[in-house]
């Protein structure tokens, strides 16, 4: 196989990560847009959860997390002890935790709330809140220090890597609502850095569902 492939879908939160941290690290992909009702039989034989994303190295190695896709990435670039900062990576892994399994949770019952049980939508959104204003407050504290607006130690971390996009897919549910709220204005310009940075357009750059008949798509 020639080049390293990603299985991506271009809204979901994991799979942005995954390809926000495959762009920043310079690795070179071949994209393949999933259409998720419609998925290609080439997915659903190498991942038995068959969903996105999930990258087939050039060494035919499957890797079906977005978390170890972005750690596959930085290994393999000269960002990985910056990211991945030894000294505060109990940290970063803790942040991370209460995104995947807390956080998100509550912000698909939230977002999606007709698929679940719309009468509790508000529940959700303040239990998404509570972590929020966690996280406003973190970058808050180093605000007053006069130190940039990241997550752990004012430095850029996998943690704000993982967390953005899903940051975003909230303040999509509610986009006056969320811009409005100053009791998160921190959080505000944390996510703002993301989606102006030169390379968000890249990142969200719409593609038509991938097929075999396709030329590969390059990214990278």
């Amino acid at each position: 196989m020639k080049h390293n492939i990603l299985y991506t879908f271009r809204r979901c939160p994991y799979a942005i990560r995954a390809r926000w941290a495959l762009l920043n690290t310079n690795q070179v992909v071949e994209l393949r847009e999933v259409d998720l009702k419609n998925k290609p039989t080439e997915l659903i034989q190498i991942s038995k959860k068959s969903t996105v994303p999930v990258l087939v190295t050039s060494l035919n190695q499957v890797i079906d997390e977005s978390l170890d896709i972005m750690i596959w990435s930085l290994q393999r670039s000269n960002m990985n002890i910056l990211f991945r900062d030894a000294n505060n990576s109990q940290e970063i892994s803790s942040l991370i935790d209460t995104n995947d399994r807390v956080f998100k949770y509550h912000l698909d019952r939230y977002k999606y709330a007709s698929r679940f049980n719309i009468e509790e939508s508000e529940t959700h959104q303040e239990a998404c809140m509570r972590i929020l204003l966690c996280l406003n407050n973190r970058l808050k504290e180093f605000s007053v220090k006069g130190k940039p607006l990241f997550l752990v130690g004012a430095k850029e971390t996998l943690a704000d890597w993982a967390l953005w996009p899903f940051v975003r897919q909230f303040r999509i549910a509610d986009i006056k609502k969320f811009d409005q709220n100053n009791e998160i204005k921190y959080l505000r310009s944390w996510l703002n850095y993301f989606c102006t940075h030169p390379i968000y357009k890249l990142v969200m750059k719409k593609h038509e569902p991938w097929n075999k008949k396709n030329k590969p798509l390059i990214f990278g």
